[in-house]
């Protein structure tokens, strides 16, 4: 619990009315020749720290610090560039009529400050579960169609990194909209945060609290990331003849930047395109006023009324607040995409790197076993908050890891192959005894080591949360320290007590060798094949009653379609947020970052992140 996901300082400034807004400045002032010129030296320098290699583990706050130092430079040159911001409070009276005028319904919601989450929507009436209680129609979302429409559009032909990024273009859109002297979406801009508490507005100080934290490197990464394409867009908007007609050439800050990829990051969704064919990057307005609990997905796109429509996960008394799922994020993410932590995170997850060495006599065998069974000899793997923290494949991992050389050779040469390495992901199986101890104990050692790399413990990081006066930056980086040691040490526990209770699981008979289990699992799949096929040859005969319904369902799996109401139909969720990308301890959130749109049924994740990977930048 605490603040809000997003700070109410009021918005990023007016968008519409005027240049550069009604509700700003007339016009960014305060820029003169030598500044411009001295930011131009500054940005080439900042371009040159940001592009640089990855630099060994140990020196990642160094190079952070340095890049750091550039930019605050060149915040400080650009002091007085951009507009004064305007109340967010005053701007909500209009964005309400400019929804009614365009077709929403939202009679059942309205937005209401709350004393926990901040601004949020609040119940007018009763609201049952799976009601919809609210539509916005496409038109008015910001998407990066509207985007290649606009004037930022002969940009985004030329430029390939606008071209691969859709968030980083949609980011841009924002900001031209922003500036723009007649926007349609001015409304909508106009209610967003002035701020935003993502990493990317950490203190220094602050971000020192995240050190030791198992995602300090990705914080890292996204700062760097952000700097990194400041530079390149600055520059870019200098220099190109596509660029000239846009309203960023005098505007464009490392602030306005950093507060349009925080508008993105913690906003976007995506929707289908008209013809339900592809998926785009979108904002929503009002929808993406909900704040975030456990819960499911419940919000849909419906192809024939070209709209988003929400329906409530649960009941929702009047006065009330309403809120909706944003995805299985673990609070890493939510914190870098966000800028939240959740402790009541259900999904919470920490991630963890294990890998056999190449130096290892049967490292060949190892790997290749490993790879048959679709794992990487070097990869990371999740670990779990709650009762079951270890996942299938981390299991098979440790299992393979811990094996001797004649167990690997009979696996390899099992004419019962696929079977035996399926098994491997089970609890109810092992290799050996001497070998299942061995996983365990190593998985205890390897978890009770990174919770040591903390240098700190559970008990002093919950000591630390009771100061009062704490930043909200600094107590959300606390959080997810804590949330990432209480994971770690779950686990560590968890594989203890395994590596103890073996010898009465195999008593037991609870714990089997996987070989056996194997030759069981293959017998009864061969027997039930030739089961299948006789009751395929008995029906060939047979009236077919389920031809039409099959038909259906294939055609949803291969491709977005309508059902009878036009609803749009997607069968594949699509990928979780990546790395480079671009968190407050309540239950309840607003930032939506993705993940809550789903199409009849099935899942449509965002991508949930506003920045180039290292790999982007270099196509």
């Amino acid at each position: 619990m605490g603040k809000k996901s997003k700070r109410d300082r009021g918005a990023g400034g007016s968008a519409g009315g005027g240049k550069g807004g009604g509700g700003g400045n007339t016009k960014p002032n305060g820029r003169n020749k030598k500044d411009v010129r001295d930011v131009m030296v500054l940005v080439n320098e900042l371009l040159q720290k940001a592009s640089s290699p990855g630099v060994p583990p140990g020196k990642e706050l160094e190079e952070h610090m340095s890049i750091r130092e550039v930019v605050e430079r060149i915040r400080r040159k650009q002091e007085g560039w951009t507009l004064e911001p305007v109340s967010r409070e005053q701007c909500f009276p209009v964005f309400l009529k400019w929804l009614e005028d365009h077709g929403v319904k939202s009679d059942a919601v309205t937005i209401e400050k709350f004393e926990v989450g901040g601004y949020g929507l609040k119940a007018v009436k009763d609201i049952k579960a799976e009601e919809l209680f609210i539509t916005i129609p496409r038109k008015l979302m910001l998407t990066t169609e509207t985007a290649r429409e606009s004037s930022l559009g002969p940009l985004i032909k030329k430029d390939r990194i606008l071209q691969v990024m859709a968030n980083v273009s949609l980011a841009l859109h924002v900001l031209c909209e922003k500036y723009s002297s007649n926007s349609f979406w001015a409304p909508y801009i106009n209610i967003f945060p002035g701020t935003y508490t993502t990493p990317l507005y950490f203190e220094e100080g602050e971000m020192l609290h995240l050190q030791g934290s198992l995602n300090f490197s990705d914080v890292l990464n996204q700062y760097k990331s952000i700097a990194r394409q400041y530079a390149y867009f600055y520059k870019l908007f200098q220099t190109q003849p596509e660029a000239a007609g846009l309203p960023l050439k005098e505007c464009f800050t490392f602030d306005e930047y950093r507060w349009a990829v925080s508008t993105v990051m913690t906003r976007q969704n995506q929707v289908p395109t008209s013809d339900g064919r592809h998926l785009i990057t979108a904002l929503i307005p009002m929808w993406d006023m909900c704040n975030h609990s456990n819960g499911e997905f419940s919000t849909e796109f419906n192809l024939g009324s070209d709209s988003a429509e929400c329906l409530a996960m649960r009941e929702f008394p009047t006065d009330s607040q309403v809120y909706i799922f944003y995805g299985m994020r673990s609070n890493a993410e939510f914190l870098i995409h966000n800028g939240f932590v959740y402790p009541e995170n259900v999904h919470d997850r920490v991630n963890i790197k294990l890998g056999v060495s190449k130096n290892d006599s049967l490292f060949a065998m190892k790997a290749e076993v490993l790879s048959r069974a679709g794992i990487h000899a070097s990869t990371s793997f999740q670990v779990h908050c709650g009762k079951d923290p270890i996942p299938p494949e981390l299991l098979v991992f440790l299992r393979v890891f811990t094996m001797v050389e004649g167990d690997l050779r009979d696996l390899l040469t099992s004419e019962h192959q696929s079977a035996y390495l399926s098994c491997l992901g089970r609890s109810d199986c092992m290799v050996t005894q001497e070998q299942e101890t061995k996983a365990w104990a190593f998985l205890e050692t390897r978890l009770s080591l990174l919770i040591r790399s903390y240098r700190t413990s559970i008990k002093d990081v919950e000591t630390e949360l009771q100061v009062p006066d704490m930043t909200y930056h600094s107590r959300a980086a606390l959080q997810l320290k804590l949330a990432e040691m209480q994971i770690l040490s779950n686990a560590a526990e968890y594989a203890k007590t395994q590596r103890e209770k073996i010898p009465q699981l195999v008593e037991e008979k609870i714990l089997q060798l996987a070989a056996d289990v194997a030759l069981t699992v293959k017998v009864t799949d061969e027997l039930d094949g030739e089961f299948v096929e006789e009751v395929l040859e008995l029906s060939e005969d047979e009236e077919d009653f389920g031809t039409e319904q099959k038909e259906v369902t294939c055609a949803e799996v291969t491709e977005g379609s309508k059902d009878d109401k036009g609803a749009v139909s997607h069968a594949e969720e699509s990928k979780t947020p990546e790395k480079d990308s671009g968190l407050e301890s309540s239950s309840e959130r607003e930032s939506v970052d993705g993940d809550a749109i789903k199409m009849n049924g099935a899942t449509v994740e965002a991508n949930g992140e506003a920045s180039i990977s290292e790999e982007d930048s270099k196509k």
